[in-house]
C-alpha cells in the first residue's frame, strides 16, 4: 500500500475507486497507479532510492525536492492554472448537485449543467 494511503485522513476505497470504473485509458491508468506507489523516476528517486549522485531540486521551480507529492499537489507552477481548473469543476459539480436537489432543471450530466447566474426560489438563493 503507498505510503500516503497509510494516514488515517485518506480513505482508501476512495482512493481506488477511480481504478474500478474503467474510464481511463491503460497507459493513463499505469501513471497513475506508479505515482501512488511512489515509483515514478523523479530527481528524488533517483538520487535517494538509485544512489545516483544529481541535484534532488524539482527541475521546473527548482525550489523544492522533485518527489511525487511535489509534483502532483504541490507545484507551484501548476498552482496558478491547473488547480484552479480543479477547483473550478469541483464548484460546478457542488453547484450542479444543489440545483438537483432542488429540483431545478437540470442536465443528465454534472460536465454539461449550464446554470443561470442566480437562481431564486422562495427563501433559496443559489450563487
Amino acid at each position: 500500500m503507498p505510503r500516503n494511503l497509510d494516514e488515517k485522513l485518506v480513505d482508501i476505497e476512495q482512493s481506488y475507486r477511480w481504478l474500478k470504473s474503467g474510464y481511463i485509458k491503460g497507459e493513463t491508468e499505469n501513471k497513475i497507479v506508479a505515482a501512488q506507489d511512489q515509483a515514478i523516476s523523479t530527481k528524488s528517486f533517483k538520487n535517494k532510492i538509485l544512489k545516483e549522485e544529481n541535484e534532488s531540486k524539482c527541475r521546473l521551480c527548482k525550489q523544492h525536492e522533485e518527489t511525487v507529492d511535489h509534483l502532483t499537489s504541490g507545484w507551484p507552477i501548476l498552482a496558478k492554472n491547473e488547480y484552479l481548473m480543479r477547483h473550478d469543476k469541483v464548484c460546478i459539480h457542488l453547484r450542479y448537485s444543489i440545483c438537483k436537489a432542488l429540483c431545478t432543471e437540470t442536465t443528465n450530466k454534472w460536465y454539461t449543467h449550464m446554470p443561470k447566474p442566480v437562481y431564486e426560489e422562495g427563501d433559496v438563493t443559489v450563487l
